[in-house]
């Protein structure tokens, strides 16, 4: 009897270390890249591309709001340009963030989906927002902190003499 149990408690075992390493988020707003738009002198903005992923909300995600924290924002911070996904509009919002809307009850991200191509424009070394995720009438289902960052490389300027020379 005790050589039969003892698997079935070391995969309990097993499953009860795991299980508090497992996140168990209901919606997220995850982030893809980030672009730089280099026009003059630095610093550039950069435009942040995200897609929103709806784990298990109780419906679908039809309007997603960023309020940027703290309040007011760090200058690096304030949202000055978006781009929105099909079938969604986006505006810039009073409090220096953005709100993204889907067009039609159909454009909505539903249970167990998810939609890319959002983006927003700033020019952030690491921010933080509020996102707030609401259902179709409007009444928000989610509110949670998400954070973004984009690595800027410095570049220096060499000759092709100079890379060269790394390799030889």
């Amino acid at each position: 009897m005790s050589r039969q149990l003892l698997p079935i408690l070391s995969v309990l075992l097993f499953l009860f270390l795991l299980a508090p390493t497992i996140s168990f988020a209901d919606a997220s707003v995850v982030q893809d890249s980030c672009v730089a738009v280099i026009e003059g002198p630095p610093p550039w903005p950069v435009w942040t591309y995200f897609t929103i992923v709806n784990f298990s909300l109780p419906a679908p995600v039809c309007d997603l709001h960023f309020i940027p924290e703290p309040q007011p924002p760090d200058p690096g911070c304030v949202m000055i340009g978006t781009i929105n996904a099909a079938g969604w509009s986006s505006f810039l919002n009073p409090l220096d963030g953005a709100d993204f809307f889907a067009n039609t009850l159909g454009d909505c991200v539903p249970v167990g989906g998810s939609k890319g191509g959002f983006a927003f424009l700033l020019d952030p070394d690491y921010c933080c927002y509020i996102v707030q995720f609401t259902d179709p009438t409007g009444a928000v289902m989610l509110e949670q902190e998400e954070c973004f960052t984009c690595q800027k490389v410095p570049v220096e300027t060499r000759t092709w003499g100079h890379i060269k020379g790394l390799y030889e």
